[in-house]
Order: C-alpha cells, then sequence, then structure tokens
C-alpha cells in the first residue's frame, strides 16, 4: 500500500513549494469532460495499460490519457508527482482519475500534454532509417544545435527533480553544492526525485513558439538570439523537450529509497553502477540519450549480449562487459569537441565522478558558448521535412548545409 505521506498531498506542496494546486484527482471516471480520439500505444512499460489520445469537450485540445494499472502503490506515486510538479521541461499533469475501488483492480488514469512532434526515439528511428546503406560522409546528422537544447533541457529537468533549482535561479554551482552537503537540504527544503528511466522513449516534443525570457550574463549563450538589452532575449524557436513518464521515479525518505537489489528501469539505458540508484545515475541516462543522438543508436548504448550468453537480460545488464567502450565511442567526427566532452563527463563509470545536474547545466552553456564561437554550431541548419513530417512547426534555421544530400536534394523547411 502507498506510503501515506503521498497521500497528503497539500502539505508536500506546502512544504517544499510546489505550485499551485492544480486540477484533483478525480474519483469518478472522466468521459463527460473528454472524447477519445483513438489508441496512441498498446499496454506497454511499467504498470502502463495502455496510451490514448482525447479531446477536452470544453476547449476541444488534445490530451493524451495514460491508462494504468491501479494495484500498485507506484500508481499514487506518479500521478501526484506529476501533479505537482512544474517545470517547463517536465511533462505537464492535465487531469487524472482513481476509481473509488481502485485497489479492487479498477481503472485508473492520468492526462496529460499531447506532443503531436512524438519522441526522441522517433527522431532516432526517422535518421537511423534514412541513412541505411549510406556512406558516413553522406549520412545526414542531427543538428547539433538541437543535440545542445536537448542536451540543455535534460540537464534543467534534472536539476528541478535532484534539487528543486528553478530556471532562473541565479545561484551558482558553488552555493548549490554547499546547500545539498547539509542533509537536511533534502528533508526540510526539497526530496530529490530520481526519474530512473530516462530514454528516448520517454523524451517528448512539443510544438513552441519564441518566446521572451530574461537571461543574466552579458555573453550570448547558444540557443538564445540576443536583442538590444543584453538582459532581454528571445529563446531559439526550436520544440520543447519534455520528460515525462515518472511510473519508476521515487522520492527521498520513501520506504523503498535506500534499497540495493532492486534493478529497475530500461536495461538499454541503465548507468553500469545499478542495483544502486543515484542522482548521477540520471545524469549517466542523460549522456547515453545524446550520445545516441549523436551516433544515431536506436537500439541503445549498451551493448546486447553475446550469443553465446544464457543467464537473461538482467543478468546481462548488471555485466561490466555490456557498457564496456561506450565512453569511448564518442559523439563523432560530425559534432564539436566541446559536446563530446561533456557527454563523456556525463558517461564516467564512478558515479561521484560524474556531475551533478545545476554543474552539468553549467558544463552545457559554457561548452555550447564555446563550440558557437569556433564556429561549429551551424544556426542556418534546417531539418530536412521528413524528420517533422506531417507538423506545421517552423524549426530554427533558415538552411540547410546539407541541402543537397536531403530529400534527394529537395530539404525544406518545415512551414508554420
Amino acid at each position: 500500500m502507498t506510503d501515506p505521506r503521498w497521500l497528503d498531498h497539500d502539505r508536500f506542496k506546502r512544504e517544499h513549494g510546489m505550485p499551485p494546486k492544480r486540477s484533483e484527482i478525480s474519483t469518478k471516471d472522466l468521459e463527460d469532460k473528454y472524447t477519445v480520439l483513438g489508441k496512441l500505444v498498446e499496454g506497454v512499460g511499467a504498470l502502463n495499460e495502455g496510451i490514448s489520445l482525447v479531446r477536452s469537450k470544453d476547449t476541444g485540445h488534445r490530451y493524451v490519457q495514460k491508462h494504468i494499472d491501479p494495484s500498485s502503490h507506484v500508481l499514487l506515486r506518479e500521478l501526484l508527482l506529476l501533479q505537482a510538479l512544474d517545470h517547463p521541461n517536465i511533462i505537464r499533469y492535465v487531469d487524472a482519475v482513481i476509481d473509488q475501488s481502485v485497489w479492487h483492480h479498477h481503472t485508473a488514469s492520468v492526462y496529460v500534454e499531447y506532443c503531436p512532434l512524438k519522441t526522441a526515439q522517433d527522431l532516432l528511428n526517422k535518421y537511423h532509417k534514412h541513412n541505411l546503406g549510406r556512406t558516413d560522409d553522406h549520412r545526414i546528422y542531427i543538428p547539433e544545435h538541437f543535440i545542445w537544447h536537448i542536451f540543455r533541457s535534460l540537464a534543467s529537468a534534472l536539476q528541478y527533480l535532484h534539487f528543486g533549482v528553478l530556471v532562473g535561479d541565479r545561484r551558482t554551482p558553488e552555493e548549490l553544492d554547499e546547500l545539498i552537503k547539509d542533509d537536511r537540504f533534502f528533508r526540510e527544503v526539497w526530496p530529490m526525485i530520481l526519474h530512473r528511466d530516462i530514454k528516448p522513449d520517454n523524451i517528448f516534443f512539443r510544438k513552441t513558439q519564441p518566446s521572451r525570457i530574461w537571461i543574466f550574463e552579458s555573453r550570448t549563450i547558444f540557443g538564445i538570439i540576443p536583442r538590444r538589452k543584453k538582459t532581454k532575449a528571445y529563446a531559439a524557436n526550436h520544440p520543447r523537450v519534455l520528460l515525462g513518464d515518472f511510473g519508476l521515479a521515487i522520492q527521498y525518505n520513501e520506504p523503498d529509497w535506500n534499497f540495493d537489489e532492486e534493478y529497475v528501469g530500461t536495461y538499454k539505458w541503465m548507468p553500469p553502477e545499478l542495483p544502486l540508484h543515484t542522482a548521477q545515475g540520471d545524469v549517466w541516462a542523460v549522456g547515453a540519450v545524446i550520445l545516441a543522438l549523436c551516433r544515431q543508436m536506436p537500439d541503445g548504448v549498451v551493448k546486447p549480449p553475446p550469443s553465446d550468453w544464457t543467464e537473461g537480460i538482467e543478468a546481462w545488464s548488471k555485466h561490466r562487459d555490456a557498457r564496456k567502450g561506450i565512453r569511448d565511442h564518442g559523439v563523432g567526427k560530425h559534432y564539436s569537441p566541446e559536446l563530446n566532452d561533456v557527454v563523456h563527463e556525463c558517461l564516467r563509470f564512478n558515479p561521484r565522478n560524474r556531475p551533478l545536474a545545476f554543474k552539468l547545466l553549467k558544463m552545457i552553456n559554457e561548452g555550447a558558448a564555446n563550440a558557437d564561437e569556433k564556429g561549429f554550431l551551424d544556426k542556418d541548419e534546417f531539418f530536412p521535412k521528413w524528420v517533422w513530417g506531417g507538423a506545421e512547426d517552423r524549426i530554427h534555421g533558415q538552411r540547410s548545409r546539407h541541402r543537397k544530400d536531403q530529400v534527394q536534394g529537395k530539404s525544406e523547411e518545415i512551414k508554420e
């Protein structure tokens, strides 16, 4: 049964500075509020019984309805986390329902924002399929400016989940490092939340518009187009990157926080220190995702077991050889040394040697700025039309330097 602390949602938000209350978790079916448009995914993943696309009868907006197996305490953990968390790079909660007789195996669902640009896994699959049979010099690569954008977005989401640091926080990594040395920080200020299942399937893309933001440095940071006043800027028109699926997430001081024998996650994206789950484990997974995007590895960075392996996938995921040589791959010659260096830091074998999320974010900002100054970031580079095919979003850039290679020489921007 669920730890009672998770049932006191108001107390959780009051003590940890969560946002104002959103839609309450209903105990009655929400069919009167939403029309089901169709099935997006059949039941897959942790406690996931299928995903549907729905439309609000009041606003006409589309949302995703995730049907969840209500027989486990993980249900309330995910619902209450999504309801409480508020960050631009974390999937947004809209509604939820838990039947009053939920523990008798009735239905339960959570409703979240819909991301029509799909996932990083879909992006990987498209590039991999398009490049089949192509020599290295004729392959099409995900633009580096977008790789940095994904990297930064995920690091920002992690520093919020792990340490409660919001976008625009002006404290330095050194100041934050000093704060978290006191264990009371996680009891009294912010309950560290580990995602534990970061992978391309759980990273979503959503249409966005340029928005005015505040920055606190006079120098240009990648992804920000400076205007007349140094303190104001417009965010580049990239798709918004969202971390989703908190079915395996865990909060500090939960009864099963200090476990050492539970393997959870997806083995192809698991950090090497498992079954120990740490904040640096999430960082390793982010580094693995970025490496996979650069190297176009849709099947994951962890090697499959050898043909003569007979002990099963879980045993292989614990084996050191499963991750042997991952850091040696590098991001490839088509990307900057700065990007390679930051990914390299994330994938260190010993978790103590990896950066915490707020240090990682600083490394990303500095690395991207340096890569930009050296001319590695081609801001005039477009995605080929087949990447976001069917979407109406215009993606950052003006012209692609790969124009002759993309879509039989007819690369086009995605029209607004």
